[in-house]
């Protein structure tokens, strides 16, 4: 598992808070596959252009970039009943621009350290993936399918 974590200091030690986000190597694989993308919205941003990005990572999170607020927004969703739009939760946490840049460094570092992650493949790209049933079942892809 990665953890994108908010550290508290206590005790001149640091301790991991509650506020972040835990992926899998298949979601992890899915959140650097949209790194590109998530980093020229990023830049759109800091241009002060406008900006409503929002992509699906996998599970229940997403990725989400908007006008007007300086930060990445990694959180979880949810379904609320009679709805087809999906929400925020208070679960994930936003990382100001110095702290996305700091994250981006930090991921070659994590490859040689943890070679598998760098070889971890997004659902989308294996074979029960090849058709539709298949993709309709995945429940990184589809995580409010049994909801609606």
């Amino acid at each position: 598992m990665v953890h994108i974590r908010e550290y508290d200091i206590g005790d001149g030690k640091k301790y991991p808070t509650r506020k972040g986000v835990c992926f899998s190597k298949v979601r992890w694989a899915t959140f650097r596959s949209h790194l590109d993308e998530i980093d020229r919205n990023v830049e759109l941003l800091k241009a002060h252009q406008p900006v409503e990005y929002s992509q699906h990572i996998g599970g229940k999170y997403y990725v989400t970039i908007s006008t007007g607020i300086k930060c990445v927004n990694i959180r979880r969703y949810f379904l609320p009943p009679n709805s087809t739009k999906e929400q925020p939760t208070r679960s994930g946490i936003a990382l100001r621009l110095d702290e996305w840049e700091v994250l981006k460094s930090k991921i070659d570092k994590l490859h040689q350290h943890i070679p598998e992650l760098k070889a971890a493949r997004p659902c989308y790209d294996t074979n029960d993936h090849a058709n539709q049933l298949g993709y309709l079942s995945c429940r990184e892809c589809n995580p409010f399918a049994l909801e609606l």
